[in-house]
């Protein structure tokens, strides 16, 4: 398969910071959400709200290092997993070469009218395989 990890760069607004002067936890799920933007346009190309039919079931974050407002921040992403109707994914948030935070997010593809969940399109299914998080 081939390893195509996603990336969006960021570059921090001071808004962003805590008292403390690094970006805010709270921030770091935001930063996560704008990097799976690539993957929630093959289920609704055009982002319309009305049209969504994707749910977060999951989200953690682990907080590895301080992130300043200064520098920018790659935010990697790719798929961990597959199942019948939902994926994982992963993600990185990097600073200065140093990955500063990582996540993981379940997604469930869902039917909001029936209120359940649904199985994966065949052909959204091979194209999130093509973003697969190989870790050697």
């Amino acid at each position: 398969m081939v390893d195509k990890i996603l990336q969006e760069i960021i570059m921090p607004g001071f808004y962003e910071t805590d008292a403390i002067g690094h970006i805010n936890n709270t921030v770091i799920p935001m930063w996560f959400e704008k990097g799976r933007m690539p993957l929630f346009k093959y289920f609704t190309p055009d982002l319309d709200p009305g049209k969504w039919n994707l749910i977060l079931v999951r989200i953690e974050v682990d907080y590895i290092a301080q992130i300043g407002y200064e520098d920018q921040v790659t935010i990697k992403t790719g798929v961990q997993r597959i199942g019948t109707s939902s994926f994982v994914v992963q993600q990185e948030a990097i600073q200065k070469q140093a990955v500063c935070a990582r996540g993981q997010t379940t997604m469930v593809h869902f039917d909001y009218e029936q209120n359940k969940s649904m199985p994966l399109p065949t052909g959204i299914r091979q194209v999130l395989e093509q973003h697969y998080w190989d870790d050697d």
